[in-house]
């Protein structure tokens, strides 16, 4: 029997700690400064310990709970001091955030150190890279080239769930929301670079049909052109990655944007109601309204529907701004807290869509592979998000700790024997794309 250490109790740790109580026989131990969160997760089982302090001092938690393996459940930000605390400690590691230069640093260090680092391991990333370079290494295998890959990844609410005006609710922190607002986008198309610059994604989004489902939209997230490495694809010339939503959420984002809705400079807000805060904003003139200056500064005519968003939300409301000071980014995260939230019973929705464009040279022809993944969260149960991030690790957790895993260093879930595995255990978990081939013609 060994022992696992987790590191943090959030939204997503639920799922994790459950699958590895229930299919694995080793000792777990929760660390979170938040005893209500340590609760929900252990539930008093005798093999889950919960253990409420702060994960600040990560060296001497794992100095004082000695585990085989880490697994890291906390925010991005703190993926690297975990990391380089499991390199001098010489345990292995699991985390969910997306792998930056500092990380790629620590690969040497931990090959010298005999363990692994594997990173990436969610929805997305995670669950998206393991079915690509699955598909991918088929297509190969098959003498096939890749033309185009194109995938879309969205958490959003369920048909029945979709009661607001945003078609969105959270199911993860507001500022993370909001930071994905103004990120810069690059793509791959024809073969060149093309990048719009943080914010302008929202001015390129396009409808997108998934089968079963029906129409949404889907604008380009962050930066595409990691994939053609990571998924071994060099011969491609179209490379996309994309957010799905609901229809109209670009629309409503960049106008907010435009707006400056989501800058983080400090103001003076005592005194202020939103309806006064939205007038500054807009620059209200003498004797213009609220309203009369939104609709001005955003070129919006009184039945439009970007209109009638920020006017639900509360930006033209009297109430009181509840803060002396704080950014326009602060004012709407709070405003995101209180109404684009899940009532209870209510159930989320992941839709991922992998498309790809293949070749065959051998006999010229052209074919089209669409990968679908549609999971919905669990009544009264854990949130589809929340499932689909907190497994992955868990099964990684268990192909490792029963030396199914020979990797050493950093990695992503883009080997074989991470993603076979893992894709058929979370297949047995009802969480499994649908396959679809068409031919596209000849040349």
């Amino acid at each position: 029997m060994k022992s696992i250490l987790i590191l943090g109790a959030g939204r997503v740790a639920r799922p994790c700690v459950r699958y590895l109580l229930e299919h694995t026989p080793h000792d777990l131990t929760v660390v979170d400064q938040d005893e209500s969160n340590l609760a929900a997760v252990t539930g008093g089982a005798p093999r889950a310990r919960a253990l409420r302090e702060s994960v600040a001092d990560v060296p001497r938690i794992l100095e004082a709970t000695a585990p085989d393996l880490v697994i890291n459940l906390l925010p991005a930000a703190f993926m690297v001091p975990v990391a380089e605390s499991c390199v001098r400690a010489r345990v292995d590691m699991i985390n969910a955030s997306y792998i930056k230069d500092e990380m790629r640093a620590l690969d040497v260090p931990a090959r010298e150190a005999g363990i692994l680092l594997l990173c990436e391991l969610g929805l997305d990333p995670g669950i998206d890279h393991m079915s690509a370079a699955q598909t991918i290494r088929q297509i190969h295998d098959r003498g096939g080239v890749v033309q185009s890959f194109w995938s879309c990844c969205g958490a959003i609410p369920s048909a029945a769930a979709n009661t607001n005006p945003f078609g969105y609710k959270l199911s993860w922190s507001p500022a993370g929301l909001i930071g994905a607002s103004k990120r810069e986008a690059r793509i791959l198309r024809n073969g060149e670079v093309v990048v719009y610059l943080p914010g302008e994604t929202f001015r390129h989004s396009a409808f997108m049909e998934v089968e079963g489902l029906g129409w949404f939209e889907q604008y380009a997230n962050a930066d595409s052109l990691p994939y053609v490495d990571l998924y071994g694809m060099p011969e491609v010339t179209h490379v996309y990655r994309g957010t799905i939503r609901y229809i109209g959420w670009s629309e409503t984002v960049w106008k907010m944007l435009d707006l400056g809705l989501f800058e983080e400079d400090v103001r003076d807000l005592r005194g202020l109601s939103y309806r006064k805060f939205t007038a500054r904003l807009a620059g209200a003139r003498d004797g213009e309204t609220a309203e009369d200056a939104l609709r001005r500064a955003l070129q919006l005519e009184p039945y439009s529907a970007v209109f009638h968003k920020l006017l639900w939300l509360g930006l033209l409301s009297d109430a009181p701004i509840p803060q002396d000071e704080g950014s326009a980014r602060d004012v709407v995260a709070g405003l995101y807290l209180q109404k684009l939230v899940y009532a209870p019973g209510e159930r989320d929705m992941v839709v991922m869509e992998h498309r790809y464009e293949a070749t065959f040279p051998e006999d010229g022809r052209r074919v089209r592979h669409t990968s679908t993944l549609i999971d919905y969260g669990e009544e009264g149960g854990d949130t589809s998000i929340a499932r689909t991030t907190g497994l992955p690790p868990a099964i990684a957790a268990r192909l490792l700790l029963e030396g199914r895993l020979s990797l050493k260093g950093v990695h992503a879930p883009v080997h074989a024997e991470v993603y076979e595995p893992s894709l058929a255990e979370l297949a047995r978990l009802r969480i499994s794309f649908r396959e679809k081939e068409e031919p596209l013609g000849t040349p």
